[in-house]
């Protein structure tokens, strides 16, 4: 059984363990305490390093929760410390930090567009940096319907509708459109 130190330090850049099961083939350390997230609900894994005390140094590629334990995927091919073997963790604590960033706007986006539109989140994603959030498509059409759009109609007395001051008008009034808050998609003729 895995201690999660992350739960309890989400700032913990680096620490100490000990292996407790150790899997050449599948390249996995299993170790009595981790700070390396494991990942989960569309956050990506801790990556880092993990260093036998007075040895190897191993890259950590890809961490996973495996009921009560957290698997530490590493890279190479060098051979793997044995079960026993002290060991020291440091996380990539720039990616850490950077994904603790987007998850905590992503909460503020949730519960912006919750308090202000009713949508709940049905999924989404994140990797360091950028996200993507997915909400109830029905309260959200609910409030931007067909009704939001403008349509402008230019009528020409003469019923020339390609003359340069017709379409020089076009021109600044798509311009114009392009101007307004949130527009997604103006056409125009010209």
């Amino acid at each position: 059984m895995t201690e999660l130190l992350y739960q309890t330090d989400s700032y913990m850049k680096e620490f100490e363990a000990v292996v407790t099961a150790s899997d050449p083939e599948a390249r996995t350390l299993v170790l009595d305490r981790s700070a390396f997230y494991p990942g989960g609900g569309g956050q990506p894994n801790d990556v880092g390093k993990l260093g036998i005390v007075g040895g190897t140094d191993f890259t950590v590629e890809k961490v996973k929760k495996k009921g009560v334990d957290v698997l530490h995927y590493l890279a190479g091919d060098l051979p793997l410390p044995e079960v026993g073997a002290q060991v020291r963790g440091k996380i990539d604590w720039e990616r850490r930090y950077l994904l603790m960033r987007t998850h905590t706007a992503m909460h503020v986006l949730c519960g912006t567009v919750f308090r202000d539109y009713g949508a709940q989140v049905t999924g989404g994603n994140m990797e360091p940096g950028k996200g993507r959030m997915d909400f109830e498509f029905e309260r959200m059409q609910n409030t931007f319907n067909k009704n939001d759009n403008i349509l402008f109609v230019i009528t020409p007395r003469d019923e020339k509708v390609f003359t340069v001051g017709n379409l020089k008008a076009i021109q600044a009034i798509t311009e114009a459109a392009w101007q307004i808050p949130y527009s997604t998609r103006v056409d125009s003729v010209t």
